[in-house]
């Protein structure tokens, strides 16, 4: 049975992964709108964000907004980060049950899997704890599941929940406190380079491996569960969780010589051993969402890491990357 809609709210849609979801939505023939705090909409304040609904009247809400940061801007604004996301899911919620909105899908992080996996696959997803490394990001944003089907169970709300591994690429957050280890080693290693440095400190051992998705492949990946949805309301059956990803990853030392050869440095590594490598290893087990839509991603870790230094060139200050070193 088909559900057949084709406005779609992004929440979060000028930041990181919401730009490009507005701009591929929008490619795909959805009639897209936007929302964010810079566009002043404060999911944190559910009755406005009720007032908004009721102007906008979307079919389906993809919900990219987040308070996010790598795991060091994460350890130190805990609390903040804590309180933010569990603010921001809860005014979602709120929301959309005053204004009637039925339909939501949303961008969920890895980290929300069981600290002591390896490999994250769906029926996983609840057996263990969170790592403590990432528990107050992690836990609110798993939260929203939980919050999902609450409502869902009382007022007949459907919504599906895709599981991302760490993004990157054009318009990431490139200060190092700010961003995850990809783009924190880009500015890094581009700032060596602009001064001669002969060596980069990077955070931990370097052997935690990691998964990386291009953000256009991931907005790409939200495109195809949205026309898929569109024609087959079974996708949203008990608030399901959806792997989007391919189960490869590299190491942190590995992914640092692969920026080194994009950057065109020299230089050598200092790896800071005092510092936390959070979990070992995190990979997703994407079959289920490659089954359904027939997704896959379109860069891979080479070209990706390319087009994202090509693109910090041409648009990152040399002063705004100094001033986060």
């Amino acid at each position: 049975m088909g559900i057949g809609f084709k406005r779609i709210l992004v929440t979060g849609g000028t930041g990181f992964l919401g730009q490009q979801v507005v701009r591929t939505c929008r490619e795909a023939g959805f009639q897209v709108t936007s929302c964010s705090r810079s566009e002043g909409v404060d999911l944190r304040d559910g009755d406005g964000f009720a007032d908004y609904l009721r102007a906008v009247e979307p079919h389906c809400i993809v919900h990219c907004a987040a308070h996010v940061g790598g795991i060091g801007y994460v350890g130190e604004h805990a609390i903040e980060v804590f309180q933010d996301n569990l603010k921001i899911a809860s005014g979602l919620m709120h929301g959309m049950h005053v204004a009637g909105a039925d339909m939501l899908v949303t961008a969920m992080p890895n980290c929300t899997y069981p600290g002591a996996k390896e490999i994250y696959r769906e029926p996983e997803w609840w057996h263990g704890e969170i790592h403590p490394s990432v528990l107050m990001y992690g836990l609110p944003r798993k939260t929203l599941w939980g919050l999902s089907k609450t409502y869902g169970d009382a007022t007949g709300l459907r919504s599906a929940h895709l599981i991302f591994p760490n993004m990157y690429g054009p318009g990431d957050h490139f200060e190092p406190r700010r961003s995850h280890a990809l783009g924190a080693l880009v500015a890094k290693i581009m700032r060596a380079k602009r001064e001669g440095s002969p060596s980069v400190k990077i955070w931990g051992t370097g052997k935690p491996v990691r998964e990386w998705l291009y953000v256009q492949d991931a907005a790409s990946a939200f495109v195809r569960f949205l026309q898929v949805a569109a024609t087959d309301a079974s996708v949203f059956t008990h608030h399901p969780i959806y792997n989007v990803g391919i189960g490869e990853g590299v190491s942190i030392a590995a992914l640092a010589e692969i920026i080194r050869e994009a950057v065109g440095w020299g230089g050598s590594f200092v790896f800071d051993e005092t510092r936390p490598d959070g979990a070992m290893r995190k990979l997703l087990d994407g079959t289920w969402f490659q089954e359904l839509t027939g997704w896959r991603p379109g860069a891979g870790l080479r070209e990706g890491v390319e087009r994202t230094v090509a693109w910090y060139r041409e648009n990152i200050r040399t002063e705004v990357a100094h001033a986060y070193s």
